[in-house]
């Protein structure tokens, strides 16, 4: 059966994608390993980096169920694909073959899709991912993103330190473009939340929520982060992501855990 697109990882990976050429393909590159001249001038490529120095023997499918979830919810792939995943280790290839139409896997973009408009799902994760890799190259960090409903978001939230974004003209303060990534991530590695309205503009960063019914939660294990995000979603329609020191994103809606993704 003929794949839609392949994806290649493992030790060498850029062996194996010079003979899918032709093809539409997606390089997911150990850590600290880069692109050659020769792979940046194929246009059909894609290029992805993951945080293992070493990959997991092929018996370890964690790996490769993280890789196809988070492919899924940055839309590198659909879920309508047929995809060819070739693994490489010790000079050994392994090829896996997945029918996703058939898979029926749960992505965000469906679960947030009466909230939340797709692109703006999409850009999340892919913030979200970038502040776990940052973490993970120097002092682990994590955030709060806080989307949507922010006529009733504002009735629970506090800004305790002033507001970094109150100066900052809206252009600038717009998820949705790409050249505003950076700023938007080091104010959000701040403690508080940061607040996003249904367009994608960041209203604040530093916000604390306030009023939260701790009770029931009191005794789950979860940070303060969690809680938050937790009893904001409860009270409104927003959506919480959460960002752990422990490389993992949850998302909640509606007071409830609704997903995790791991970085790869």
């Amino acid at each position: 059966m003929e794949a839609d697109k392949v994806v290649i990882m493992g030790d060498d990976p850029e062996k194996i994608a010079m003979k899918y050429r032709d093809r539409r393909v997606i390089i997911i590159y150990p850590k600290n390993k880069r692109p050659t001249a020769e792979v940046l001038l194929h246009k059909n490529f894609v290029r992805l980096f993951s945080d293992y120095s070493s990959y997991p023997d092929l018996e370890s499918l964690e790996i490769i169920k993280d890789t196809i979830l988070y492919l899924l919810n940055a839309s590198y792939i659909t879920s309508k694909d047929k995809l060819l995943l070739i693994f490489s280790k010790r000079g050994e290839e392994h090829k896996l073959f997945f029918d996703l139409s058939s898979m029926k896997l749960p992505t965000l973009l469906e679960m947030l899709q009466d909230r939340v408009d797709r692109k703006l799902v999409e850009k999340l994760v892919r913030l979200c991912i970038g502040i776990v890799k940052r973490g993970r190259e120097g002092t682990p960090a994590g955030a709060l993103f806080i989307v949507g409903d922010w006529k009733n978001v504002r009735k629970y939230i506090l800004q305790k330190i002033a507001n970094p974004m109150e100066g900052i003209e809206k252009g600038k303060r717009d998820i949705m473009d790409d050249k505003n990534i950076d700023t938007i991530r080091e104010y959000a590695l701040m403690d508080g939340a940061t607040i996003i309205d249904d367009r994608g503009i960041v209203i604040s960063s530093g916000a604390y929520v306030k009023n939260l019914e701790i009770g029931e939660w009191l005794m789950n294990g979860k940070g303060g982060r969690h809680l938050a995000a937790q009893s904001i979603t409860k009270f409104t329609k927003a959506i919480g992501f959460v960002v752990s020191t422990e490389g993992v994103i949850r998302v909640y809606k509606d007071g409830k855990l609704i997903y995790e993704l791991k970085d790869f």
